[in-house]
This record gives structure tokens, sequence and C-alpha cells, in this order.
């Protein structure tokens, strides 16, 4: 007898140091549901109106059956729902890369230009306009050609079309001034003296210290930008943007000849182009600033409500 009381004690003592409470716990609370549940059932069975019990049952069936349905349509309505807004992401997604993120980097681009001086206007073979750094449209001049997320963009944020369409008006604008200055400054006078010039600097060097015979047959296609462009930095670098300026030959006899050849755009009508142009590089800064704060804020409300990625929103 001792030895079964101090067995049974010792099991006790195991379960106080090793159980698991909280499954004990509920084990407890499965036996307590368990035995109300049989109480209750043979309480039924003596005392429950049977025809009762049969309507209950068919209301408690057709409620689960309405429960039921109720949740279906809302797994259904959930994943239809998941899958708008993932192709609404997407679509949002082309507007952020095919849009948005391109007009940020070249409002930055474009203001950074203004502020450096560093706008160079050319006549290019097949068209006209500044260097990759410079001002240029952001829109197409036929609107036919616009894609759908450009057309998305403008139908959700109408200002922006506007704001656009100014921009582009005012590098219009830059580009008919430089043109006029072009015309003033290109003449045969300029040509003949940009000749003898350069023959003058070549018979003084030797080899490749010369100016190439193609620049030196045509130096008014080099040199007349350099006139109009005075304000650019013509900089002895290997990465400068204009290809056929670099040359160090070129470059040297811009250095020795500027003072003189600058002498060409010296007049009243020049003068008064140069005066325009600044006015409208201070619009269009101006206006890339504002413009580039709104193109930001689109974007940044974009990122939080789709949880787009860095990489997906820029992925430079």
């Amino acid at each position: 007898m001792n030895f079964v009381v101090l067995a049974f004690s010792e099991f006790l003592n195991w379960v106080v140091l090793n159980w698991n409470w909280d499954a004990l716990g509920v084990i407890c609370n499965s036996i307590l549901v368990f035995v109300l549940v049989v109480i209750f059932l043979n309480w039924v069975v003596l005392n429950w109106n049977w025809d009762a019990l049969g309507v209950i049952c068919n209301i408690i069936l057709v409620f689960a059956l309405v429960v039921i349905t109720w949740w279906y349509a809302k797994k259904v309505s959930e994943q239809t729902e998941l899958m708008v807004k993932d192709r609404e992401r997407n679509k949002i997604l082309e507007e952020v890369q095919d849009v948005l993120t391109p007009t940020i980097l070249s409002l930055k681009t474009e203001i950074k230009a203004i502020q450096d001086n560093k706008i160079f206007w050319k006549r290019y073979p097949s068209w006209v306009g500044f260097d990759e750094k410079g001002p240029s449209k952001l829109l197409t001049d036929n609107k036919k050609d616009r894609s759908g997320a450009v057309k998305d963009i403008f139908r959700k944020f109408p200002i922006l079309e506007g704001r656009f369409s100014s921009h582009d008006s005012l590098c219009d604008k830059l580009n008919d001034f430089y043109a006029k200055i072009e015309s003033e400054v290109k003449t045969p006078e300029l040509t003949e003296r940009l000749k003898t010039l350069v023959k003058e600097f070549n018979e003084s060097r030797e080899g490749s210290y010369r100016i190439s015979k193609e620049h030196s047959e045509n130096p008014d296609q080099i040199f007349v930008y350099c006139i109009i462009n005075f304000r650019y930095p013509i900089e002895r670098s290997s990465d400068s943007p204009l290809p056929n300026i670099t040359p160090l030959p070129n470059i040297i006899f811009w250095e020795k000849y500027k003072n003189e050849l600058l002498k060409f755009r010296d007049t009243a009508q020049i003068k008064e182009l140069d005066k325009e142009i600044e006015e409208v590089l201070t619009q269009l800064r101006k206006l890339d600033e504002e413009l580039l704060g709104k193109i930001e804020e689109i974007r940044e409300d974009y990122r939080v409500t789709y949880n787009f990625t860095k990489y997906e929103i820029d992925s430079e």
C-alpha cells in the first residue's frame, strides 16, 4: 500500500514538473465541453419536441447555406478585386516607367544644363536643336502619336498636359531665337575669315596638331556654333558632348581666335536675341522646377499606393 501511495506521489511530482499546462487546460476544457454536450443531448432525448427540433435544424441548415454562400461570394469578390488591382498596378507601373520617371530625369538634366550654361544649339543634317543635355521637348508634335500611358496621365492630371505644352512652347521659342542668331552670324564674310584663320593656324603646325582636312574645308560647320553658343564652356575634356569641337587642334584654334570671332555676333539684333533667350531660359527653369516637383509627388503617391520598389520606379 505504501508503495502505491509513493508511486502515485512520484507521478504527481512528475506531472507538476513536466506537464504542458497550456495543453492540459485545453484538454480539460474539451472534456468539460464534451460532458456538457452529452448532458444536453441526454436532456434533448428525454424532453425535446422533435417537430420543433426539425424546424430548428432546417433553420440552422438554411443559415449555414447563407453563411457559406456569403463567404464564397466574398472570396470571389476579393479575388476579382485583387485581379483588377493587379491589372491596374501594371498599368500604373507603365505610366511610371514610360512617362513619369523619364520626364523627371529629363527635367533634372535640363535644369542642370541651364544652371551651368551648358546649352549647345546646332543645326544637324536631319534636325535642329540642342545637344542631349540641353532643353528638349517632352511631347510629340502629333497628339495621335502619344502613347496610351501619356494619355492616361493627362486624363488623370489635366494640369500636366498644359504644363508639358508650355514647356515645349518655350523650347520652340529657344530654337527660333538660336536659328535667328545663326542667320545673323553665318555670313559669307565669316566663312572666308574662318578659312583664312584655319589656313594660318595649320601652316604654323604639323601633323596631328593641325585642324583636320574635313574641318579645314568647312570650318563654319564647327566654329559658327562656338560663336552662337558663346556661353557654353569649351573644355579640353574627353567626355565632352561636342565631338566635332573636342579634337585638341579645334579647341586650341578656338582659344586663340575666340575674341576675334565673337565680334561677328556683336550686333544690336543678336544682343536683343540674347536677352530674349535669357528670359526664356529663366521661364523654362522655373517651369521645370514646378513640373519636377509635381511629377515627383505623383510618382511618390503611386509608389506608396501600389507598393512599388525603388527598382520598379527608377531602374538606374
